[in-house]
């Protein structure tokens, strides 16, 4: 696959964006993949997940996320780096800045399966028991430091207000990474290297009261080893020509699916990340505006649309597609079928 970019100017600030598309021809020497539905796959969840729309390639990819005139809110800078495009898989951030307010700069990271399109969590790469483990070994190194910054009251430039919440966030942030079912938030894989990363819950208006910024362990191919699952291993030690399987899951995988009600609309469906299955939406005959959806990531798989407008009803089949039910908010239900 390759990867082009997508370039504008906001016409008020004059900032540069750049976005990532994907494109390619076939699916390198393995041919074991649909070309147009894995670039399709990868395409929506990037513009999905960071614009809150479907696929465009020009200028008004930009629109819903620039600030409008009169308003800072928004994002104010834009641009993406490339971090990995293999035969097995594509990693890549996308980073910039955003104005709520306050000036904010983010990094998003992204990592997907190059034979289906798939975005990667950690449940593909790791054995339960390695996931685990896993966790246990990033909770070992982050606890101490927190414990530490909790500790810490010798900050004299603070006053007791300021003290207090950072007390609190340090505190958040320490029960999350011992009680949440991942320690870290974010996972940013590198041939070879795996990247785990944390954001403690300051909000913009606080960030500054956090003096351990952004949290993060790196792990060798090496150091993972006897964590990984056939999946990982295969994308840790792969060679060029080989063709690494993802794992079949009980409940659907988080991704972006095509499919069609009976005899009926095309129906784009974004299935988020999480056991909340966050970011969750779809969108009816390829209109860009996205609908959002709730819902939690079991088997079946209910999402339901805003104030209950609108429920999917869908389990996966061994093919890793989709079949199942589709109530339109009109009340009609209906077969649909999500093909992989």
């Amino acid at each position: 696959m390759s990867v082009a970019t997508i370039t504008a100017t906001h016409p008020d600030l004059e900032t540069p964006f750049r976005f990532p598309w994907i494109a390619g021809s076939s699916c390198g020497p393995t041919a074991r993949c649909n070309i147009w539905q894995v670039t399709w796959r990868i395409n929506t969840w990037l513009q999905a997940t960071a614009l809150n729309q479907l696929p465009v390639q020009d200028r008004i990819l930009f629109e819903k996320v620039w600030p409008t005139p009169g308003d800072s809110h928004g994002i104010t800078s834009l641009d993406y780096t490339v971090l990995a495009n293999t035969s097995a898989f594509v990693s890549l951030t996308l980073h910039g800045n955003h104005s709520g307010g306050y000036p904010t700069p983010f990094t998003w990271a992204y990592s997907f399966d190059s034979a289906t399109g798939l975005p990667l969590t950690l449940d593909d790469l790791f054995s339960n028991e390695g996931r685990q483990a896993l966790n246990q070994d990033v909770r070992r190194q982050w606890k101490p430091m927190l414990m530490a910054a909790l500790a810490n009251e010798t900050m004299d430039f603070l006053n007791d207000d300021e003290k207090a919440s950072r007390r609190d966030y340090y505190s958040q942030c320490l029960e999350a990474i011992l009680n949440d079912e991942n320690a870290a938030d974010t996972m940013v894989l590198e041939p070879g290297r795996l990247i785990l990363t944390r954001d403690c819950p300051f909000p913009r208006v606080v960030r500054a009261l956090n003096d351990l910024g952004q949290l993060s362990v790196s792990y060798s191919g090496e150091a993972l080893k006897p964590w990984l699952n056939d999946y990982g291993h295969c994308l840790f030690e792969h060679e060029p020509d080989s063709f690494c399987p993802l794992p079949q899951r009980t409940s659907p995988h988080p991704g972006a699916y095509r499919g069609r009600v009976h005899q009926g609309e095309m129906i784009s469906l974004i299935i988020g990340m999480g056991p909340d299955a966050d970011q969750a939406a779809y969108s009816i005959s390829d209109n860009r505006s996205l609908l959002p959806l709730e819902g939690q990531l079991t088997t079946p798989l209910e999402l339901i649309g805003p104030d209950g407008q609108g429920r999917f009803l869908l389990e996966p089949d061994h093919n890793g597609t989709l079949r199942g039910s589709w109530k339109n908010p009109r009340g009609g239900t209906r077969p649909v079928h999500f093909s992989n």
